[in-house]
C-alpha cells in the first residue's frame, strides 16, 4: 500500500460487464479512453479513466476492465470494496493476472518470470537483464540452437537409414559442424544465466580483519561513499555496519564489522562477537591485513576460525604504499593472500573488484538457487553434458541419435516444444527415403 498521484485497479474475468454497467451503467468502447464518475447508485465516489479490454486482445486474455483514480489511501480501497459487492468478484491472488496469462497462452513461463524478476529488480543491469528475457531475446536465442540440434537430429535419423558404405564424408563432417556450433550456443546461454544469477541475488560480503587494517576504507571505496568512520584510532567501529550498492550491475550487501582482537574493552568485545557471527551468513568473506605489519599469528588464528564455517575467504593486503619491496610469494604462502592494495594511493583496486565477483560467482554457483530461471539452468547445463558426452562414430550413430533426443528434450523443457512429430516432419520434408 502506497501514496502516489494515481492508483490503478485492475480486474479480468466474466464479471467485467457487470462491473461496468453497476458503476457506470453505460456500455465502453474497447482499448479507449474513457472519462467518467465511478458512482455508487447516484453518488460519486471519483472521477475515474477508464479501460475496457476485451478478450483475448488483454493481458491476461480474458475480459479486463482497469480503473485509474486519484491515489492516496482511501480512495482506491473504497472503489475495490465496492466492486466486491457484485457477486462472483473477490480479489486477485498474488501473480494470479501473470498466471491467467500464461495459461490463456498470452506469455510463456519464461517471459512470466521475466516479468517477475523484472519487478524485483534492484539495479540498472538487473532490470536490463530482465527487460531482454521478456522481449523474448534468450528465447530466440534458445531457438536458433533448438533449430540447429533438429536439423542434426534429422541428419542423424536419415544416416540410420544408409549402409556404412553409403554414407558420404560431407553429412558426417555436417553433422560434426553443428554438434560444435550447438555447444558454443548453450555455453554462452549457460554464462549469460549464470551471470544474470549475480543480478537477481543480493550477495553479502563481510569485511573483516585487525583494527586499523582498512576495512572502512575499502568500504567508503566500494560504495562510493562514507559510509563508515575512517579514523587511525584502533577499534573505530564497534558494531556492524550494513550497506547496499551497485557492484558492476550486481546488488550487494556490505558489512564493515569491528576489528577483531583481544581486548578488554566489553563494548569491542562485543563488535568482534558481532563480526564473527556476520562471517557466518555472508556468500564472501574480505579478510584484510595491513602489509607494512605483515600477517600476525593473531590474523592466522582468526582465518582458520573462520574457515570452519565459510570457505570462501578472500584474504587482502593493505597498505602497499608503505613497503618498498613486496615479498608476493612469502606473503601469498601464508594464507593465499589473492589481492594487494594500497587503498590511500588506490593501487590495484580494479583488480580487486574483478577477484570479488569472481568470488561471488563461486559462491553463488553453490549456493541454493534462488531468484530467475534456475530451472532453464539446470537444464542447460544437462543439454551441454549430453553433447560433451557425444563421440561421432560411424559404428554409434545410434547412440548418437540417442543423445541429440536428450539433448532436444532439456531443450524442450524451456521452450516447452516437446514435439517428436518434428524431427519425422524434418526427415520427409529434406530427404527422400526410400527412393
Amino acid at each position: 500500500m502506497g501514496l502516489g498521484a494515481i492508483s490503478i485497479i485492475r480486474c479480468s474475468g466474466n464479471k467485467i460487464d457487470k462491473i461496468i454497467g453497476a458503476f457506470f451503467k453505460k456500455s465502453l468502447s474497447p482499448n479507449r479512453a474513457h472519462y467518467l464518475n465511478f458512482k455508487k447508485e447516484e453518488k460519486v465516489i471519483d472521477d475515474v479513466i477508464v479501460i475496457n479490454y476485451q478478450s483475448p486482445k488483454s493481458y491476461t486474455g480474458e475480459d479486463m476492465l482497469e480503473i485509474m483514480c486519484h491515489g492516496g489511501s482511501v480512495v482506491y480501497q473504497i472503489i475495490i470494496k465496492e466492486i466486491l459487492t457484485i457477486e462472483g468478484c473477490r480479489l486477485a491472488n498474488p501473480g494470479e493476472f501473470s498466471e491467467r496469462a500464461f495459461l490463456n497462452n498470452k506469455m510463456s513461463l519464461l517471459e512470466a518470470e521475466s516479468i517477475c524478476a523484472l519487478i524485483n529488480a534492484k539495479t540498472e543491469a538487473a532490470a536490463f537483464a530482465a527487460r531482454d528475457a521478456l522481449s523474448g531475446k534468450f528465447s530466440k536465442e534458445l531457438v536458433e540452437v533448438d533449430n540447429v540440434i533438429l536439423k542434426t537430429r534429422v541428419q542423424v535419423e536419415a544416416l540410420l537409414d544408409f549402409s556404412e558404405e553409403d554414407i558420404e564424408t560431407d553429412g558426417l563432417l555436417e553433422i560434426e559442424k553443428y554438434i560444435e556450433e550447438s555447444k558454443g550456443k548453450i555455453i554462452r546461454l549457460i554464462r549469460k544465466l549464470e551471470n544474470n544469477r549475480l543480478l537477481f541475488e543480493t550477495s553479502k560480503i563481510a569485511v573483516l580483519g585487525m583494527p586499523n587494517a582498512g576495512k572502512s576504507s575499502l568500504i567508503n571505496f566500494l560504495t562510493d561513499e562514507n559510509v563508515s568512520i575512517v579514523n587511525e584510532q584502533a577499534g573505530t567501529t564497534r558494531d556492524v555496519v550494513s550497506k547496499i550498492f551497485n557492484l558492476d550491475g550486481m546488488p550487494v550487501t556490505v558489512f564493515d564489522t569491528a576489528g577483531i582482537r583481544e581486548t578488554g574493552d566489553l563494548i569491542e568485545k562485543e563488535g568482534s562477537k558481532k563480526a564473527i557471527e556476520q562471517a557466518k551468513n555472508v556468500n564472501l568473506i574480505i579478510y584484510m591485513y595491513d602489509l607494512n605489519k605483515g600477517m600476525q599469528t593473531e590474523d592466522l588464528e582468526i582465518l582458520k576460525s573462520l574457515e570452519k564455517n565459510n570457505k570462501n575467504i578472500l584474504v587482502v593486503a593493505n597498505k602497499t604504499d608503505l613497503l618498498e619491496k613486496i615479498d608476493y610469494k612469502h606473503e601469498s604462502a601464508s594464507f593465499g593472500t589473492k589481492a594487494f592494495i594500497s587503498i590511500k594511493k588506490k593501487e590495484n583496486l580494479d583488480d580487486l573488484k574483478i577477484k570479488i565477483i569472481d568470488h561471488l560467482k563461486k559462491a553463488i554457483s553453490e549456493s541454493t538457487p534462488n531468484l530467475y530461471h534456475m530451472e532453464h539452468l539446470k537444464h542447460l547445463k544437462a543439454a551441454f553434458q549430453e553433447m560433451d558426452n557425444i563421440d561421432l562414430n560411424l559404428n554409434e550413430l545410434e547412440l548418437l541419435a540417442e543423445n541429440l533426443k536428450k539433448v532436444q528434450e532439456e531443450i524442450s523443457w524451456i521452450l516447452d516444444n516437446k514435439d517428436e512429430e518434428r524431427v519425422l516432419t524434418g526427415i520427409f520434408s529434406n530427404f527422400c527415403i526410400g527412393k
